[in-house]
Parts: structure tokens; C-alpha cells; sequence
């Protein structure tokens, strides 16, 4: 990255020429018949340092790490491209962009900083938290009735707004911001069900993924300001939806660095990992409660109405009393049944779904790391063979592309941290009443013997 040092000497605002937290249109003057043809567009990087000289050193550690021993000496200007013209590096615009092959169209007033503050590269915070709620899901029709599908409305605490957004809304969303910002991991949509598209549980089911997914993009420091993003959430009128779509559609898309990107590599496996075991676990236990646990409670519960029965022929004054609490020790037995099957809906099924969303997010990570790596192996490809002001050029490219890696990494650890936090409280509170419920049930059953 680039930049102008302030006079203060403590602080500096290091203005990137061309960033890559997202990508757009090529210029028709920059387009080549063997470039890349994907748009792309520039993201107006802003990268704030606190601080002392501690933290140049930190940046100046980033943009050596990009460096493999190449000269300084001016060379040929020809840098070989990628053979492979359908890899992900191509495709997303990335090798166009480092060689300063394509000419970025900024939105304006879309603007991104990163704050580096001790070892921590991160996004500058959001300014403004808002929420947005997934509510009221409901059955529509056009065509005259030819076509229905489900609609969810959406309202933002930003605007208080209420709109009306399809299934395949968001799925055009979420290609917009995967084509958009290449270095972001973008959290998973609900998977697209056909069958049986109309029942009850998969609607609800739906619409709480839904809800996860867009409380992520709330809390994310770009996404949530994101152009694309605000219109889906407060944009009311049919013509200005349509207008708004076509706008969006049409601006497509140091060692100490590279360390820090294997290490999050290795969490990303290991953190995929555990969230599989858990989900598997969880299903089991789902599967126990429904199926086994339901029915063995239940089986008591007419063990216990026929005990109560074989009282009915005594003539003794306490049968009576004894059916009696017999009869009301199966029904609190039945009940118990029915709870275990609802506990594994009500709080077990929203602990799965926070796994499957975090999960799906996780798991766009190696592509941007994989397209990250390929810009420094480009980068160092052109060391030695072009001029040293070229070379210069493209590592501040590749720098820009570093700090968003890096802010992105940390805002995904942050997430990780906060998901697994609230997630396994509300579980484990859920357990605690579930289970001091069913302790009062059987208290209050113990007292019926008591005569």
C-alpha cells in the first residue's frame, strides 16, 4: 500500500490506489484479447495505522514477506500469465488487478478502512449497528395464480422500513456480494428444497437461516454497508427494485502475512471439523429424543395405566387414590415424551442451524486464501523482470490485497468467538430449564403417594 505519511508522526492514513476488498468493470480501454473479461471494480481501501514504529515495522514486514530475494533491477515488462484461464486467481479478476491490468472503477462514496493496532489487522469497526428482523413469512401468487411462491419480510432498525423479498432475492444477493467482494467470506444461504417447499417446519426452519445469515451481514463492517445490500433492505418501489438490481449487476466484480494466513488455514480445517462432530452428535441425540427416548417414556406411561388399572377390583378405600395417582403418573409420563421431542426441535434445531451457517461461512475461506496466495506467487513472478517503479506498483496491489485478507481473517475469528458464545448459552440454559422442568414434574408426581 501507499501512501502519505501526516505530519503528526504518530499516525498515518495510507490511501490504497486500488484495493481489493471488492471487484467491478474493466475500462474498455484496458481490455486485452487474452485478459480477463470478468468486471471488476475498486474498493477504495483505506488503511489506518496506530501508533508508533512499531506498527510501520509491522507494515513493512507485509510487504517484504511478498519479496523472495527478486532484484531490484529493471528487466523485461513481460510477465507470463496464468495458463489456466478458469482457475478462481482469473476468473475473480485478481491476476488482472496485481499486474495493473485493468483499470478500477471505484463506486463512489464506497469506502473501506483498515486499522492496524498492535499485531491486529482488522476492518475499522462499523459506526452505526443495525439490525435487520426476517419475519412474517407468507404464501404469494403471480401470474393469476399460475405461480406462488413464500415471501419473508425484512425491516431494518437502520430505516424502519418493511419490504418483501423472495427466496431467489436472496439468492441473486448473495451472487452479487460473492461476485463483489472476492476476499469476504459470504455465510450460506438456506439450501434450495423443492419438495415439499410449502410445509410448515420448512418455512420455519428457512426463515430462521435467513435470519442468521442476515444478522451476519448486519454485523459485518462492509458487507453491512454494502450499496447492493441496503438496497435489498429498504428498497420498497417495483421500478426502483428493478433499477437498483440492474445497477448492481451491471459493476460486477511478508513472511508475517503468509504465516499468519497459514495459521488461520489450519484453524479453518480444525474449526470445520468440530462443527461437523457437533452437528453429528446433536443429530444423534435429536434422532435418541424423537425416535427411542419418546417412546420409552411413553411405554411407561401405559405400564403405569395398567398398574392403575389392576386397583379398579379392590375394594380397599385407598384404590381410589392409588388409580388415581397412577393415572396421573402416566399422563406426566406421556407429557415427558411429548418434551423431548419438542426440546430437540425448539432448542436443539436453532443450535444446528447456527452450526450449519457458520460452517457454510468457514468454507469460502480457502478459495480467498487460494486466490491471496496466488497473488503473491504472481507478485513474485514479476520480481526481476520488470522495471523497479512496475514492481513497486504491483506490490502495492498485492499489499492492499494482504490488509483485507488479514482484516477479513480477524473479523472471521471475532464472529467464531461471539457465534460459539451465544450459541452454547442459550443451549445450555435451554438444557438447564428443559431439565429442572422435568426434575418439578417429577417432584410433583412423588407427592401424589403421598397419603
Amino acid at each position: 500500500l501507499s501512501g502519505r505519511r501526516r505530519s503528526s508522526g504518530r499516525s498515518a492514513v495510507i490511501a490504497a490506489a486500488d484495493g481489493l476488498c471488492e471487484t467491478g468493470r474493466l475500462s474498455r480501454n484496458d481490455r486485452r484479447p487474452s485478459a480477463n473479461k470478468r468486471r471488476l471494480s475498486k474498493a477504495n481501501t483505506m488503511v489506518q495505522e496506530t501508533g508508533n514504529h512499531v506498527h510501520h515495522d509491522q507494515r513493512s514486514a507485509i510487504s517484504r514477506s511478498h519479496s523472495a530475494g527478486g532484484s531490484e533491477r529493471a528487466g523485461s515488462s513481460k510477465v507470463n500469465r496464468n495458463i489456466n484461464r478458469f482457475s478462481n486467481f482469473v476468473k475473480s479478476g485478481m491476476e488482472a488487478y496485481v499486474l495493473g491490468e485493468s483499470r478500477m472503477n471505484g463506486q463512489s462514496g464506497e469506502k473501506h478502512e483498515i486499522i492496524i493496532s498492535g499485531p491486529l489487522v482488522q476492518w475499522r469497526p462499523i459506526q452505526q449497528y443495525y439490525t435487520c428482523t426476517v419475519d412474517k413469512p407468507k404464501k404469494e401468487t403471480k401470474l393469476k395464480g399460475l405461480k406462488s411462491f413464500i415471501a419473508y419480510s425484512l425491516t431494518s432498525s437502520l430505516s424502519r422500513i418493511q419490504v418483501s423479498r423472495r427466496y431467489k432475492h436472496f439468492d441473486w444477493l448473495h451472487d452479487q456480494l460473492s461476485a463483489k467482494y472476492i476476499m469476504i467470506a459470504i455465510p450460506p444461504l438456506p439450501e434450495k428444497q423443492v419438495s415439499g417447499r410449502y410445509e410448515d417446519d420448512l418455512i420455519d426452519h428457512r426463515k430462521h437461516i435467513l435470519q442468521l445469515w442476515v444478522n451476519k451481514i448486519c454485523r459485518h463492517p462492509v458487507l453491512s454497508q454494502s450499496e447492493v445490500w441496503l438496497h435489498f433492505i429498504t428498497c420498497t418501489d417495483e421500478k426502483e427494485w428493478k433499477n437498483g438490481k440492474r445497477k448492481a449487476e451491471k459493476i460486477a466484480i511478508d513472511n508475517y502475512s503468509e504465516r499468519q494466513v497459514d495459521k488461520f488455514q489450519r484453524s479453518v480445517k480444525t474449526s470445520e471439523d468440530a462443527m461437523r462432530v457437533m452437528q453429528e452428535r446433536l443429530g444423534v441425540f435429536q434422532k435418541l429424543f424423537i425416535g427411542p427416548v419418546k417412546s420409552n417414556w411413553q411405554k411407561m406411561a401405559l405400564a403405569f395405566v395398567t398398574l392403575a388399572q389392576s386397583f379398579h377390583t379392590d375394594d380397599h378405600p385407598g384404590s381410589n387414590r392409588m388409580v388415581d395417582a397412577l393415572k396421573q403418573t402416566a399422563h406426566h409420563y406421556h407429557q415427558i415424551g411429548e418434551d423431548f421431542e419438542a426440546h430437540s426441535k425448539n432448542d436443539m434445531e436453532p443450535v444446528m442451524e447456527s452450526l450449519y451457517s457458520f460452517k457454510g461461512t468457514i468454507q469460502t475461506a480457502p478459495d480467498i486464501l487460494h486466490v491471496h496466495k496466488q497473488a503473491i506467487q504472481k507478485y513474485r513472478e514479476c520480481e526481476g523482470k520488470l522495471s523497479h517503479a512496475d514492481a513497486e506498483r504491483i506490490k502495492r496491489r498485492v499489499d492492499s490485497t494482504s490488509y483485507a485478507v488479514l482484516a477479513e481473517m480477524n473479523h472471521l475469528n471475532t464472529e467464531k468467538i461471539e457465534d460459539v458464545r451465544v450459541t452454547m448459552y442459550n443451549y445450555l440454559k435451554r438444557q438447564a430449564e428443559f431439565y429442572q422442568k422435568m426434575a418439578n414434574s417429577l417432584n410433583d408426581m412423588a407427592k401424589l403417594y403421598e397419603f
